[in-house]
């Protein structure tokens, strides 16, 4: 099958084709709306409106975030008894305002406000508005808007008719590489809204959430590079199309009311091998989370390969693919998906519900499909080395002080005696280091790039002698045991380390 050929695949039945899901997924709202009709009538006059709408309508009116919002909290309230920020009343209030708003023959969605002056992605009638502060100026924006600010600790900002632009160019470029897989994926989103990249928001290039579904976040300081532009809004708009499936589906044991446990009593964990942990281990995914990531990563490495075989007849509308702030290249978007898809088989595949399951089964086999040269299972070295560059490659961001120098030094010292054990443990002997030929740094803010050279050449030698690329396990060992547990040893006990050192090095800088 031609690669191109996948862009259908991943758009069929039963996991793709996003009619069936959002048919599936409007059935579990309005039987939602029917289980809090006894004790909220709010929404038993929202499903009787909903009955008589077009679909449109439906569409709109149940894949607005904050309507779904103001369901699901109800829903959870009357099973459980948690309270969540909202007061019920506000929710039936919410469910009030989404009620009037159908009953007017409205086709659009509550919380967009003035059909008129929104400004969308694209075609109005299947991809997402985007949010303007001014233009949702009644109850539900002002609701909207404190919800936000709860959840993620900061608002949201104006877009610019630049930003607007940058959005849609990126639509067009997705359009062009995939256009099957993003419209599918776009349909399941309603909303963007801009971020200002400062606050709590720094950091954050894109985000999605379970608890706010229908909307998706980007950064508007980032939105320079139309491929990595559209990398980041497939990437978030394929997260609210599994939400959509999760809402529908057995995915998750744990949404049947069981959630199997692990040895230590707390729910499994997948580690991230590539990403930097953090001193809260954020690299540590629940199962929710490592599916989201394997359904995205699957998709993202179909865009990527599509997209590197294109990039030259669309240079001149859309830029270099290798422009700053580049997109994710396909062979690491291969390489994490089937990390993920093995990791669910083998640390969370009880977690997962019969749903789940058979998402696992499908998403796997299409990966297979695509890969002409998977990694060999269990394959980590490559993940590692990953995360082992762009934790040094963020030392160079740090301001210097001699306490973060004091632990690259130790550091260096202790990666430099792990080295030579790894490269003993294969029967190789080390290639000249120039970084530690050279004298050592004298200045506090010489460390951080002396460290960063240090580690190239670590990983360069170690990802050279992997006769596959991905594993030193397939050279014959000499002494120890796995070459590759010693580099994981490595990795992790020097990003627990230097997790702590950053923290406390950005927390005192003025």
């Amino acid at each position: 099958m031609e690669l191109n050929e996948f862009d259908a695949v991943l758009s069929r039945r039963p996991f793709g084709d996003s009619t069936y899901l959002h048919e599936q997924m409007h059935a579990a709202f309005r039987r939602r709306l029917e289980s809090i009709g006894p004790s909220v009538p709010a929404g038993r006059r929202l499903l009787s409106a909903l009955e008589q709408a077009d679909p449109q309508a439906e569409y709109r009116v149940l894949g607005d975030p904050l309507v779904r919002r103001a369901v699901q909290q109800l829903v959870i309230e009357e099973a459980a008894g948690h309270r969540r920020q909202f007061p019920p009343h506000l929710c039936a209030q919410v469910l009030e305002a989404a009620e009037r708003h159908v009953r007017a023959g409205a086709t659009s969605g509550p919380l967009q406000g003035d059909p008129a002056a929104a400004r969308w992605l694209g075609e109005p009638s299947r991809t997402p508005w985007i949010w303007s502060p001014g233009q949702g100026d009644d109850f539900l924006g002002r609701t909207f808007g404190g919800l936000v600010e709860w959840q993620f600790g900061a608002g949201l900002c104006a877009a610019t008719d630049a930003d607007v632009t940058a959005l849609r160019d990126a639509a067009r470029l997705l359009d062009e590489v995939v256009p099957l897989t993003s419209r599918s994926a776009l349909s399941h989103t309603h909303l963007i809204g801009l971020t200002p990249g400062t606050g709590a928001w720094k950091g954050k290039a894109s985000t999605s959430q379970f608890t706010v579904t229908g909307v998706i976040f980007l950064n508007r300081t980032l939105l320079t590079n139309p491929w990595w532009v559209a990398e980041h809004l497939l990437h978030e708009a394929l997260h609210q199309k599994l939400y959509d499936f999760r809402h529908a589906h057995s995915m998750l044991v744990r949404d049947l009311g069981t959630v199997p446990e692990g040895p230590s009593g707390e729910a499994r964990r997948v580690v991230s091998l590539w990403n930097v942990p953090g001193p809260d281990g954020s690299n540590r995914w629940n199962t929710h989370r490592a599916m989201a990531a394997f359904h995205v990563y699957v998709h993202l490495a179909l865009f990527a390969s599509l997209a590197e075989r294109l990039a030259a007849r669309l240079r001149d509308r859309y830029g270099p693919l290798d422009a700053p702030r580049p997109m994710t290249p396909s062979r690491k978007a291969f390489d994490r998906a089937h990390y993920l898809g093995e990791s669910l088989r083998t640390v969370c595949w009880e977690e997962l519900g019969v749903a789940g399951r058979y998402l696992v089964d499908w998403l796997s086999s299409v990966l297979g499909a695509m890969d002409p040269a998977p990694p060999p299972p269990g394959a980590s070295l490559h993940l590692l080395m990953d995360r082992y560059l762009r934790e040094a490659r963020r030392l160079r961001k740090l301001p210097p002080s001699d306490g973060l120098a004091r632990v690259l030094q130790r550091l260096a010292v202790a990666e430099a005696d792990a080295f030579r054990a790894i490269l003993s443990a294969v029967g190789a002997r080390a290639p000249r280091d120039e970084a530690a030929a050279g004298p050592a740094p004298e200045r506090a803010g010489d460390h951080g790039e002396f460290f960063a050279r240090r580690r190239r050449h670590i990983a360069d030698t170690l990802l050279r002698l992997a006769p596959n690329g991905y594993s030193l396990d397939a050279l014959p060992r000499t002494a120890g045991g796995s070459a590759d547990d010693m580099v994981r040893d490595m990795v992790e006990a020097s990003s627990r380390e230097l997790a702590t050192a950053v923290d406390s090095a950005v927390t005192s800088a003025p």
